[in-house]
């Protein structure tokens, strides 16, 4: 009995002892667990206005998931511009525009501020990226010539602790670039090719294309300003209708400021280019009728093949099969013995267009059998 007890008692000692190892320190204060500081601000001219764009912080600085974020903050600064100088620039910074992180409900803004919620219109790979990292993206409309604006962005959780302000980026202001005109459009085999006049004072261009009833991205088809008047746009399916807008950007000490759209230039590229002619035709007279045999042709649009007959009284070639072949071979059964024949194939794709190759060399021969 008296081992049992003294049993239970080292027991109670050592759960004791190593209860007491366990022991954390003192807690860490709730205004220290704040969102992770955000790094990859960007400030974006896009036709006169300013597009802000981050990735919503999921992480505490403790490393812990976010899981009470409220919304964001836009601090910014500014200053005169002064040659290629900021004069003023990082002395007084405020709040010009708080979001919730709530997309049903709208943000505040200052009274003086022009700051809108957007939606960042994604391609494929864009919304894959999307199921990982989510974009954030406002819209600022009040910018000044010949001003400097300094951008970050905090993000505040719902016990109304700020996280760290993000990255700063520096903005350069100043007039925008009127729109280009006499924008054309020439339509291509899965290409579009357009053509501008220059713009004064501009340093680049920028392209944007939609498709009906969307609209343009906020993003470029071009990744850089481009610095001659034409593009050709590689990117497109042959009968999708595409509007395109071009954009003309100035430079201005660090910053592309983009000026106002083009008229929408309406675009359908579409297949114009016919296969080659079938080559290798030959003749063989059969029981059955007049056959006839050639080669493959490679295009990997190909529909199929015409084939065309006349005598030799005859000026022009008559088609004698309603739908395309899609062997290479055909046989002609409407023939009458010891008459001459002139036969031809040509070839056609599958485009709306049905765009048919030149005839092939003309085979004549006589029917003997």
């Amino acid at each position: 009995m008296k081992t049992k007890k003294s049993l239970f008692l080292c027991l109670m000692i050592f759960t004791m002892v190593a209860s007491g190892c366990a022991k954390k320190g003192p807690p860490v204060p709730w205004d220290s667990i704040v969102p992770k500081r955000i790094v990859d601000l960007e400030a974006t001219p896009r036709e006169g206005r300013l597009l802000l764009e981050w990735t919503s912080p999921k992480e505490n600085t403790d490393k812990s998931t976010l899981t009470d974020l409220a919304g964001f903050q836009i601090l910014r600064s500014e200053g005169v511009l002064i040659g290629g100088e900021c004069r003023g620039c990082g002395e007084k910074t405020k709040v010009v525009y708080e979001m919730k992180s709530d997309s049903k409900e709208e943000g505040k803004k200052d009274s003086k501020e022009k700051g809108k919620k957007v939606s960042r219109e994604k391609g494929k790979e864009d919304r894959k990226e999307e199921t990982k990292k989510k974009r954030m993206a406002v819209l600022f409309e009040d910018q000044e010539a010949r001003k400097v604006y300094i951008y970050q962005v905090v993000s505040i959780n719902r016990r109304g602790y700020p996280s760290a302000p993000s990255n700063p980026v520096t903005v350069y202001w100043d007039y925008s670039p009127q729109a280009p005109r006499m924008v054309k459009g020439e339509r291509g085999d899965k290409r579009v090719d357009l053509y501008w006049e220059p713009v004064e004072g501009a340093s680049g261009y920028n392209v944007y294309r939609r498709l009906e009833n969307e609209e343009f991205s906020t993003r470029p088809l071009n990744r850089e300003p481009l610095t001659a008047t034409h593009y050709s746009d590689l990117s497109v399916e042959n009968e999708k209708r595409c509007i395109y807008s071009v954009r003309a950007v100035r430079r201005v000490v660090k910053t592309d400021v983009e000026g106002k759209g083009s008229l929408g230039v309406p675009v359908t590229p579409t297949d114009l280019i016919a296969p080659v002619a079938p080559v290798d035709l030959v003749a063989i007279p059969l029981k059955d009728g007049m056959e006839l045999n050639w080669r493959r042709n490679r295009e990997p649009d190909l529909l199929g093949y015409y084939v065309y007959r006349r005598k030799p009284e005859e000026k022009e070639f008559k088609r004698l099969n309603e739908s395309p072949l899609t062997k290479e071979t055909y046989l002609d059964k409407d023939v009458v013995l010891q008459q001459e024949y002139e036969y031809a194939v040509t070839a056609v794709d599958n485009s709306i267009r049905r765009n048919e190759s030149t005839r092939s060399e003309e085979m004549r021969v006589k029917y003997i059998y």
